[in-house]
Formats: C-alpha cells, sequence, structure tokens
C-alpha cells in the first residue's frame, strides 16, 4: 500500500501522477528514469537535474527549475506556455491539410479492404456523403426501391480465403536478425551484439511474436502500409507489479566536531570540555533541548549530534551548513594541551557524507518492451513522401475511452470531455475506424460511442518547425525538442509533450514498391475479382430460381374452377378430360427449364482459380491445392519454390522491417531498464536455469541487418522431407551428422517424434547437468605419494584446489586434478559423456568459461579425463584373457586413476 499517495488523495489533496498501477505508463518519460515515477529516490544515488530538453542534464539552476515546473512530459506546458501548445496544434493541422484529398482515398481503399475482408462486399460509394452504404440501407421501407435492388447478396469469400493464405505463409517463420557491433575491433561493441541477441529474444518473447507477424500480414494484405511503434509501458494491470523500497538521502557526520588550537595546533573533540568546571548546558539548534555528559553537540548545525534515532528527517539538514555561532550561545573551551582560549573562529565542523535510508515500501508497476503494429487507417504519414526520413510528421490515432485517459493523464483529467476530433479529415477518419470495428460499413447512431475519445499522437521533425513563421516561438520550440516534437491530444486537449526523435520510435513499411503513401496493398488486385465472381454467383442463383418453367394446361382438359377449390395433398385426385382421340399428356405444355451459359461457369472457375493465383502470388502448391500439371513430388517442390518466389518481394521487405525494429527494441531496452534482467530458461538437460541481460554489456554501438541466406519461409514439412531425404542418403558424412546427439532434438521436433527414445540423448542431458555444476565449483588437487600413476596412501586427505593455479603450472609427479563431480564407472555411458564434454569445450560457451571461469574449466576438463580413464579401463579389461590379464588390467586401471578413486565403482 502506498500510504502517502492513498492518504494524500483521501485528505483532497491535487491527484498525483500517473505511475502504472491504475492505467498504462506508455512511452514517458516518468518510466524512463527508474521503475517508478520520476523524482523517487533510487538505489542508483542521486542524479542530476535534468535539463529543458528532458534529456541532458541542466547546464544552470534556472534551467533545471524550469524543467521542474514543466514536468517530466511538459504537462505543465499549456499552463505555462500557451501559445506553444497552439502552435504545436496549428502545426499538425496544417501539415495534415496538406494531403487531405488524397489520404480521404487512401481511407475508402482501406475501408473496402476491411469490409471485403468481414464479407461486406455489396457496399456502394456515395460521393455526397463520402461513404459507403449497404443495400436497403437509404430507403429501408420504401417497397418500390427494394424490387430494384439485387434479390441475392451471396458472398463466397475468396478476398479472404487468399488473405489467410498469405497471412499463414508471412507468420510461419520468425525473421532472423544478426546483430554485428559498429566495429569489429572495439571489446563494448562485440559484447553489446552479443547481449543484443538475448534481448532481441527477450522482447520476441514479450510481444508474442507469431501473434505480432500475424497482425503484420494482416495489414499488408488489406492496408498495404503499417507502422511498428516501439516504446517502454509500465503497466501492472498487464505485466503485474512488485515491492520497492523508497530510499531517501540523509547527511550524517563523519567524526566528531573538534577545536584546533592556533598554539600548538593540537584538534580536541568539541565534546571533551575537561577544562570547564561542571556540566554546562548545551542548547541544541535553539530548540531548548539539553545535552547530557555523552552527548556531542555541534553548536554550528541546527539539530543536536547525539542520539541521532530521536531525530526525524524533517530536522536533519539537507546539506552540511557553514554556519558563524553566536559568541553567547558557546561556552569557553581551553585547549588540554597548552591551556590556549579557543573560539567560535577555532571550531571546525565534522564533516558530512550522504547515506542512503530506507523510510518505506511502495508498490512499483513492472514494465517491459511493447512492440505495437498500426495499420494504415490509424497511421497518417504525409501522403507526398517516399521515404521515412522525408516525413515532417507521423501521426497515430486511435479511439481511446474517456475513463482511461482521465486516469492516464490526472492533471488534464478535467478538461478530456467528450466527443471527437473538429477537423473534417478527422472526423472522416475517426468514423471509418469506429465503423470497420463495429464490423459494419458505416457508424451505427445506437452505439453509446460518444465516451470514445480520438487520442492522436503525433512526432515532429525539427526541421518542421522552420514552418512557424514567429521567430520567437520557433526558437522556444527548438529549445524544448532538439531531437524532435512528441505531442499527445485527446481530441482537441494537450495531454503531453517531450523530446523524442521519430526515428527512436517507428518504421513504416508499404507492402509494394511505388510512389508516395498511398501505394496498393497485396490484397487490392483480388477485389475486382471478388466483385465479378459475386455477380455471376447472383445471376447463377437467380437462373435456377426464376429460370423454372411455367405449366400451361388446356381449359378443356383441366378444370380450373375445380382446381382451385381442391386441397393439394398426397395421391389427390384432378378432375380432367382429355379431348378425344389425343391422350391427357397432350393438353400440358412445359417449356424448356432456363440454362447457366457453360461459358459463365467456366469463367467462375478461372476467376476463383488461375486469375486470382496469378493476381496474387497465391499459387495451389502455397495452400497445398491440387496442381493438375504437376504428379511428382519433384514437380511440386518446383512449383512451391517458385510461388514462394513470387511471395520474396513482401518477404524481403518484411526482413528488413522486422530487423529494424529489433534494434529499436534494444536501444529501448538499454535505455529504460532499470537493473538487468533474468531470463528463466530450460536447459539442454531438462532443467530450468537463470540466464542474465546485463546492462553494463549493452554499452556499445550495434547494427542490426536480416539474415541473409534467408529467402523465403520454410513450412514444417519442407523441413521434414529434407531431414527424410537427408536419413535416406548413404553418404558417411551426413549420416555422422544426424547422428550427432547434438541434432537429436532437432530432428525429433521435425519429425513430430518427441517421445522417441535416442540413445545416448539421456547421458548427454546428464552430461550437460554436470557441466553446470562443474563450472559453479572446483577441482580437488591430489598429493601422489610417488610417480602420477601410482595411488596415494590410505591417510592422505586431498587438497583444496588453489584457484591461482592451473593444471599446467601443477607439478606433473605431485598432484593431480580430481573432478568436483565424480565420475560412476557402472552407471555412466562414458563415451557419450566424453564426447559431449569435448563437445562443449569447442563450443562458444566452452570458449567463453575457459577465459571467465577458468577455475570451473578446469574442473569440467578434469571431469572429462575421469570419463576418458574409465573409457580406457573399459577398454582394458575388455581385451584382457585369462585370469593373470585381467587382473593387470584392473592394475593398470587403478594405476591411471592416480588413487583417485573413492571405492571400485567411482572415479
Amino acid at each position: 500500500m502506498n500510504d502517502s499517495n492513498e492518504l494524500a488523495i483521501l485528505n483532497g489533496e491535487t491527484d498525483l501522477p500517473n505511475d502504472g498501477n491504475v492505467a498504462p505508463l506508455d512511452g514517458s518519460h516518468t518510466s524512463l528514469t527508474t521503475s517508478g515515477p520520476a523524482g523517487a529516490g533510487g538505489a542508483g544515488g542521486r542524479k542530476l537535474p535534468l535539463g529543458i530538453d528532458g534529456n541532458k542534464p541542466a547546464a544552470n539552476v534556472q534551467e533545471a527549475l524550469a524543467k521542474l515546473a514543466l514536468g517530466p512530459n511538459n504537462e505543465q506546458l499549456e499552463d505555462l506556455r500557451p501559445d506553444l501548445v497552439n502552435a504545436l496544434r496549428e502545426l499538425v493541422v496544417e501539415y495534415r491539410q496538406e494531403g487531405i484529398v488524397a489520404r480521404r482515398h487512401e481511407i475508402r481503399r482501406i475501408r473496402q479492404a476491411r469490409l471485403f475482408w468481414q464479407g461486406l462486399q455489396y457496399a456502394w460509394w456515395n460521393p455526397q456523403e463520402m461513404t459507403w452504404n449497404l443495400p436497403y440501407e437509404s430507403k429501408l421501407y420504401d417497397d418500390s426501391a427494394a424490387a430494384e435492388m439485387p434479390r441475392y447478396q451471396f458472398v463466397t469469400n475468396l478476398y479472404q480465403a487468399f488473405g489467410l493464405s498469405f497471412i499463414s505463409i508471412l507468420s510461419q517463420d520468425v525473421p532472423a536478425t544478426r546483430f554485428y557491433p559498429q566495429s569489429a575491433q572495439s571489446i563494448g561493441d562485440i559484447t553489446a551484439a552479443r547481449a543484443a541477441s538475448q534481448v532481441c529474444d527477450l522482447v520476441e518473447q514479450n510481444n508474442r511474436v507469431q501473434h505480432l507477424l500475424t497482425g503484420v500480414a494482416f495489414y499488408l494484405w488489406t492496408d498495404g502500409k503499417i507502422g511498428g511503434y516501439v516504446r517502454f509501458v509500465a503497466d501492472s494491470q498487464r505485466f503485474g507489479s512488485h515491492d520497492e523500497p523508497v530510499i531517501e538521502e540523509h547527511f550524517v557526520a563523519l567524526g566528531d566536531d573538534a577545536y584546533v588550537c592556533p598554539e600548538c595546533g593540537v584538534e580536541q573533540v568539541a565534546g571533551d570540555r575537561g577544562q570547564v568546571a561542571g556540566d554546562m548546558r548545551q542548547v541544541a539548534g535553539g530548540g531548548g533541548q539539553v545535552a547530557g555528559k555523552n552527548q556531542t553537540t555541534n553548536p554550528y548545525s541546527l539539530t543536536s549530534q547525539g542520539d541521532s534515532s530521536d531525530a526525524s528527517s524533517e530536522t536533519l539538514p539537507p546539506a552540511p551548513y557553514n554556519l558563524q555561532p553566536s559568541a553567547n550561545l558557546l561556552p569557553p573551551v581551553i585547549c588540554k594541551s597548552c591551556g590556549a582560549a579557543l573560539g567560535p573562529e577555532h571550531f571546525k565542523a565534522a564533516p558530512k557524507v550522504a547515506v542512503p535510508v530506507i523510510t518505506d515500501v511502495r508498490r512499483v508497476a513492472n514494465g517491459q518492451e511493447v512492440i505495437s503494429v498500426v495499420g494504415g487507417l490509424e497511421l497518417n504519414t504525409p501522403i507526398w513522401a517516399n521515404e521515412m526520413h522525408e516525413y515532417p510528421y507521423l501521426q497515430w490515432s486511435m479511439e481511446v475511452h474517456r475513463a482511461k485517459l482521465k486516469a492516464s493523464y490526472p492533471h488534464a483529467a478535467d478538461k478530456i470531455q467528450m466527443g471527437g476530433p473538429q477537423s473534417a479529415d478527422e472526423i472522416y477518419a475517426r468514423s471509418t475506424r469506429v465503423a470497420v470495428s463495429q464490423g459494419l460499413p458505416t457508424t451505427h447512431p445506437g452505439d453509446a460511442l460518444f465516451n470514445l475519445i480520438t487520442f492522436a499522437r503525433t512526432w515532429i521533425r525539427p526541421w518542421a518547425f522552420y514552418s512557424i513563421e514567429d521567430k520567437s516561438v520557433r526558437d522556444a520550440l527548438l529549445a524544448l525538442f532538439p531531437d524532435g516534437c512528441y505531442a499527445a491530444f485527446a481530441g482537441e486537449t494537450y495531454c503531453e509533450s517531450r523530446n523524442e526523435s521519430m526515428d527512436d520510435r517507428w518504421r513504416v513499411m508499404h507492402a509494394l514498391p511505388g510512389d508516395g503513401q498511398n501505394r496498393p496493398s497485396v490484397g487490392d488486385s483480388l477485389v475486382q475479382i471478388q466483385e465479378r465472381y459475386n455477380t455471376l454467383s447472383n445471376i447463377q442463383a437467380e437462373t435456377y430460381e426464376y429460370g423454372i418453367p411455367p405449366i400451361y394446361a388446356d381449359p378443356q382438359v383441366l378444370d380450373f374452377d375445380a382446381l382451385a377449390n381442391q386441397t393439394a395433398e398426397p395421391a389427390a385426385h384432378y378432375p380432367a378430360r382429355s379431348r378425344p382421340g389425343q391422350p391427357l399428356a397432350a393438353g400440358f405444355f412445359q417449356p424448356a427449364p432456363a440454362q447457366v451459359p457453360p461459358d459463365l461457369v467456366r469463367h467462375q472457375q478461372e476467376l476463383m482459380g488461375p486469375v486470382s493465383q496469378f493476381l496474387t502470388g497465391l499459387f495451389p502448391a502455397v495452400f497445398g491445392g491440387e496442381m493438375e500439371s504437376q504428379k511428382t513430388a519433384s514437380g511440386y517442390a518446383m512449383a512451391r519454390d517458385q510461388a514462394l518466389g513470387r511471395l520474396g518481394l513482401v518477404w524481403r521487405r518484411l526482413k528488413t522491417f522486422y530487423s529494424d525494429v529489433m534494434l529499436l527494441s534494444v536501444d529501448c531496452f538499454r535505455k529504460n531498464r532499470p537493473e538487468d534482467a533474468e531470463i528463466p530458461i530450460l536447459g539442454p538437460g531438462g532443467e530450468f536455469e537463470s540466464r542474465w541481460i546485463r546492462l553494463a554489456d549493452l554499452k556499445g554501438n550495434i547494427q542490426a541487418h536480416p539474415e541473409s541466406d534467408e529467402t523465403f519461409p520454410r513450412l514444417k514439412s519442407q523441413q521434414r522431407a529434407v531431414v527424410q531425404q537427408l536419413m535416406a542418403s548413404s553418404d558417411p558424412l551426413i549420416q555422422q551428422a544426424l547422428g550427432d546427439p547434438a541434432n537429436v532434438g532437432f530432428v525429433k521436433s521435425v519429425l513430430g517424434l518427441s517421445e522417441l527414445v535416442v540413445p545416448g540423448e539421456d547421458s548427454r542431458n546428464k552430461q550437460l547437468r554436470e557441466i553446470d555444476l562443474l563450472l559453479a565449483g572446483a577441482p580437488v588437487a591430489e598429493k601422489v605419494a610417488g610417480n602420477r600413476g601410482q595411488g596415494t596412501g590410505g591417510d592422505q586427505q586431498p587438497a583444496a584446489y588453489d584457484q591461482s593455479a592451473s593444471s599446467e603450472n601443477l607439478p606433473p609427479a605431485t598432484y593431480h586434478l580430481l573432478p568436483s563431480v565424480p565420475v560412476d564407472l557402472l552407471f555412466d555411458n562414458h563415451v557419450v559423456e566424453l564426447e559431449e564434454c569435448r563437445r562443449w569445450a569447442n563450443s562458444d560457451a566452452g570458449q567463453i568459461a575457459r577465459i571467465e571461469n577458468p577455475v570451473g574449466f578446469a574442473n569440467v576438463r578434469a571431469h572429462a579425463e575421469a570419463h576418458l580413464r574409465a573409457v580406457g579401463l573399459a577398454y582394458a579389461n575388455a581385451s584382457g584373457n585369462g585370469n593373470s590379464a585381467s587382473n593387470s588390467s584392473r592394475s593398470r586401471g587403478r594405476a591411471d586413476t592416480s588413487g583417485g578413486a573413492e571405492s571400485d565403482q567411482t572415479v
């Protein structure tokens, strides 16, 4: 419980800033300093006050006070400088008006694609209302108008079916990102590149990368433009919370106050007044307190320096004071060495140092890096720009509930009112987003949408401020936002702003090449095909219903009056009389029924098949469809590669976009994480392990590039086919690679045989667990009586291993290293475990341990040597002939163990 916060609210005081416990703290500078609100004391010591830009330390006191008055995210900017807020608001509107017509066409195109995905494919465009309308919507009660409308509205959603195939292909594999150091000669850059790969894994795990890629592929199919936004979010509702101590800075005296004698130079403790007769009352800080005999009183301080346990933090001075005491408050002091009189000018105060003191425990929201994928309806970019570096602004708009905005920005809660934006283009975009969210072509008036506020977050480049003619306002904005401006508005209400570069948070990608920002999506070419297919389907249905021919009857043969009074029932009898000399059937005639033209059905099949496949690049080989021209497996494989090669145009763009977003995530991690991150992982041996990401390892400069050898994603079935093909090969090198225990897990996962028991796999996992134990311990140096191969006496105990010495520095004829984890002669698979020790020693982990943990590596080496001796002992026992040979081999085995065996079964 945050007592101070809750008591302040209960007492009617001003609402405290959002700390992430009630509403998300989304990308705020408040979450960039510590894990809690800025200004709270942390264990990291005192922080320098920030300057006006919020990033660099303040140059002077005035700048620090100005930033303190504005708030960490310039929450008070509108109260202090309303002209700057108005300039930001007008600047955003000015830039947005430049492409208003093209932006409306972009929204129209995306809106139609979203409706087609939902199955609403019969909407018609109303140019007067600038919106899509459904049939029967305008004249619902006019029967004559309804008769003129299409009778059928069948939908065979080819657009969604092909889109699902496209999404499944692009989201089945995660693009591999490789981090490189900026300089291969810098140890810091190399270390940062290695640590960045671990950060990338953590970010992918926290953001559910498969779900993230599904959203990316969906927007590429419908919108054609996506944006990736990376920031640090503290939210106890999503990520939980933890207790954190509140640490404040208190000053304590280091030593005792003293007098320095000007005659002899001897220092005398201020409390030692042996030359003064009797006890004297000391007045401490004017508080009326009396100092006892054992209490040291500083006449220059504001509080007593004796028993500090009763002194509250309010009475302690925030910093050492150099006060000149009054003469009437000082008792006479005489130097014990020479007897000289000591006055106030001879007083020397004890130096004071700052010490951290835990004063409270508060609940702090957990935070992590969050990646948001935004589509074209929500993302507004300059329609004329081709590249991101040409953007003067970038805006992300979305509808958020008013209650959430009030909780997120308590300083502006009273100003956030119901309603949307005022400009026409934003009203049109808002109505489109709301209608798509409802699953309707237009906004339904019956829904209570007045509580949804359009929350617009805009990033502005520094050079964009030069559109402002007022030089004083422009210079003030450049001073506040030297790297770029982030400004957030809830409707027309200003919420916050901060110095933030657009390139540090965003990456924008287009599905297809083109000009400007209004580029087609992958599924745009299928919209007209879908409309034509729907029309032909309706014609076919109407032909079946209206094409049933009537039956004509001769009135002299059939009595129509009697027929009208006849009840229709099974096996009923109807009065009829045939003409003379003619059969009864001659009085009835039915024309031939209407037939659907064969070319119409054939055209439907072409639209659904070859035409749609050619336009989208999604051939049957991609989604597992039947191909009449291919009958062999190699033919299917070739067709699949060709189809995926067509989609490689989008896949290569996606890989570059993904690697850039991961680089931004790593940068966000090292700027915002308050401490090292622990990642629990499942080790190779099946045990849970902790892997740490050290912030100190991320100090270097890095760059990210997509994996170059990936041309397009691979299915599990394709990997399974390759593995089976390799297993059928007779090449000894391939068989040796497949039989390597390190590849067994991958082969089992690809084949889907997780319960398959492979000989040696358990021994390998056991050895990996033992290596972890060996790295945490140290070998034992055992002294040998004679040569290295001779055993030791029974009364000799192993000596502890000197960590300053290695196995090479020990005399070979005197000492022998024994591992901290012994080898079992009976149950261990020595051959497999020895090979696993060798493989680990030559891996990156083993080479790093050799350098960073030489003692642990020597322990693993001693363990491997014990396995090697056990293999030699088993071979000698197997090759012996007769009892004498067997006894001889046992002797050699005991000699090889060098007295290290604790029993007949353990080495």
